[in-house]
């Protein structure tokens, strides 16, 4: 079984760096992702698609894990983080503090995501 900290630290360098692929990677293929006021994404297709476009829209980003609590299982996490970046369009940045609550596979994949977040600023 692998580690669902580390496979979020490594969410966070695939966005950082741009590497929307890696980052959906990451995820079950069957899995869901809720950042709201966001739609619901529904799959790795549909997570890839929206992380490739955040990459083409976006520079300057950063994502950081301050706390990462795992249960006793490893199949669950729950994580605060700090979320920024650049919109490339008008240079707008954007800075985000959350929590997420992360369900894994037993292969280690991200089956559900769900986020909250408040924009800083």
């Amino acid at each position: 079984m692998s580690d669902p900290v580390e496979t979020l630290r490594a969410f966070g360098v695939a966005i950082t760096q741009g590497e929307p692929t890696a980052a959906a990677d990451l995820f079950a293929p069957d899995a869901t992702y809720e950042e709201p006021p966001a739609p619901i994404l529904l799959g790795r297709d549909s997570l890839l698609a929206f992380f490739t476009d955040f990459a083409a829209r976006h520079r300057d980003v950063s994502y950081t894990i301050s706390r990462a609590f795992p249960d006793a299982s490893n199949t669950r996490v729950t994580a605060e983080w700090r979320f920024a970046y650049t919109r490339t369009e008008d240079g707008a940045r954007r800075v985000y503090e959350g929590i997420s609550i992360l369900e894994f596979t037993a292969e280690g994949h991200i089956a559900s995501w769900r986020g909250f977040s408040a924009r800083l600023g």
